[in-house]
């Protein structure tokens, strides 16, 4: 069996946000490797070493003086196993109410396949600008931020709709590699529009959403933010959440 060992790596946040730690494993037994994993995510349990995991962090690991700017924040622990060929997405504009559809500005990328398994810190925050409000969001070694022009800092209350792949009460959950894993979406409840979407009704919110998903999906993924139907498409595809 191939060793495998931990070395921990220090990530400098962009824009004052803070720092956040990313873990990457090798050259340690598979046994050790699970055990550490299950200590660092909180006991999480890494049941099937071949499948994502993740964790949301009930208390986010941000500085003292970082989180004070911040208005709100959501952050996961995210486990992927060897080999897996990551593809991330996040963005604002319009998005409904379930599935993936998705108008509206985005950043996208991609990471190599790594021959070991890794663990990451997945991070989304909003932050004030003035009277604006930007969003970070980081994923191991990449970062971003963005304006959200539809979303007014007073308008992030208990109204917004928040849609997490897995929440805190759920505890660590996991998935197949070939799925896509959107998870988080956010959206103002209070601004829906009847959308003609692949010529059918959809409505649709201000909002935005955050997905990873392997390269085997980039395809589909990209039919589905359009309101398409992949060919040969099937639930199992995209893994769904919860609203809150």
């Amino acid at each position: 069996m191939k060793l495998l060992q931990r070395s921990t790596v220090t990530l400098a946040l962009l824009v004052g946000v803070g720092a956040l730690i990313w873990l990457s494993v090798e050259n340690n037994t598979l046994g050790k490797q699970i055990t550490q994993l299950e200590a660092e995510l909180g006991h999480m349990p890494i049941g099937d070493p071949d499948r994502v995991h993740i964790a949301e962090i009930g208390s986010p690991e941000v500085p003292p003086e970082v989180a004070s700017q911040l208005e709100r924040v959501w952050q996961f622990r995210c486990y992927l196993p060897a080999g897996y060929d990551m593809r991330r997405f996040g963005g604002e504009g319009r998005v409904a109410e379930s599935g993936l559809y998705f108008q509206g500005g985005f950043g996208s990328g991609s990471e190599s396949p790594q021959a070991e398994a890794i663990q990451q810190l997945l991070t989304v925050s909003f932050y004030r600008d003035g009277d604006h409000l930007k969003v970070y969001n980081a994923f191991g070694g990449s970062s971003g931020t963005s304006s959200w022009p539809g979303f007014a800092p007073e308008r992030l209350d208990e109204a917004l709709v928040v849609h997490k792949l897995v929440n805190k009460e759920q505890g660590p959950q996991s998935f197949p590699t070939d799925a896509i894993l959107p998870f988080l979406k956010i959206y103002d409840p209070s601004s829906a529009e009847e959308r003609n979407v692949a010529g059918k009704p959809l409505t649709t919110y201000d909002g935005g959403m955050f997905a990873i998903f392997p390269g085997s999906r980039e395809q589909a993924f990209g039919q589905l933010r359009r309101g398409e139907t992949p060919d040969g498409f099937e639930a199992h595809w995209v893994a769904e959440g919860t609203a809150q």
